[in-house]
């Protein structure tokens, strides 16, 4: 771990042919956008041969908005990776998604042993919820969310599960409801929204992000990848080179090989303006 030098970051990476970002927190700003000087970045990123890769806790239908708006196509990975979404083509490319029992078992379970939880259902399509989990999830993109009762929730195949606690913060959640869930079966992740995302347990971020990387056929070693929260541990952990912005929670600066400036300073460019440098000198200049 350590501020961004270029001379030690570049020892990471023997090449440089993937970038893999999150958005919320990270590439994005806080007020959810993308600065001139990030989208000239990603620009430039996008006339070499280096892939850009989009992993987000966010579900197609919101990410491809961000991705519409500042011109990025590609791949992204959507969901925490539960869903590969082709950005050119606007298709899903595959999912994985928890079954109808394993959602009646998980919603069973935590129910019953924390009272005062609230639930809502990602399928991929949309998004719906309980009325007390309403005001975590109202915006998203209209027509969703559907307010809907539990037992609607529980009668079909969702990506992720998502769950609020009355009083408990979000990481005293985590850590009530980790010991509860059989981690063969589930994945417990949060990001910087109030509530858990629950999935299968094979969904994490690094694990869809070395999964495409495999079927590109790129090592870990020439990819790079940015994160500001805990549910990017595994992406960067995976890629050769793990970079958190100066924001990022405790347990990520504390994981990563470098830190960037913050989102808010344009973290994401800083650092990859200096790696294109060095490995497409003639495309920055």
């Amino acid at each position: 771990m350590g501020t961004f030098h270029l001379d030690t970051t570049l020892s990471s990476l023997t090449s440089l042919k993937l970038v893999a970002t999150d958005l919320d927190g990270t590439l994005l700003r806080s007020d959810k956008t993308i600065s001139a000087q990030t989208g000239m970045v990603l620009r430039r990123l996008q006339a070499t041969d280096v892939a850009l890769v989009l992993i987000s806790a966010r579900p197609p239908r919101t990410l491809r908005q961000i991705a519409r708006t500042y011109e990025i196509g590609g791949l992204a990975l959507c969901c925490n990776g539960a869903i590969l979404y082709d950005l050119d083509q606007d298709r899903s490319l595959g999912e994985l998604a928890l079954s109808p029992q394993q959602v009646q078992d998980l919603v069973s379970c935590l129910s019953t042993a924390l009272p005062d939880l609230s639930f809502a259902a990602e399928s991929g399509l949309s998004v719906t919820c309980e009325e007390a989990f309403y005001p975590f999830c109202a915006h998203d993109t209209a027509p969703f969310p559907r307010i809907v009762d539990s037992a609607t929730i529980l009668q079909a195949p969702q990506i992720k599960i998502m769950t609020h606690h009355a009083s408990l913060t979000t990481e005293e959640l985590y850590k009530a409801v980790l010991p509860l869930l059989d981690t063969r079966e589930y994945s417990v992740t949060y990001s910087g929204a109030p509530f858990l995302e629950i999935a299968r347990a094979d969904v994490h971020k690094g694990e869809a992000l070395a999964t495409l990387c495999a079927q590109l056929e790129i090592p870990a070693h020439a990819v790079v990848a940015f994160g500001d929260m805990p549910n990017d541990l595994p992406l960067l952990q995976w890629a050769g080179l793990g970079v958190a912005v100066a924001n990022a929670h405790p347990l990520v600066l504390q994981a990563a090989d470098a830190i960037t400036l913050s989102n808010d300073e344009d973290g994401v460019a800083h650092l990859l303006t200096s790696l294109l440098s060095h490995h497409y000198p003639l495309h920055i200049l």
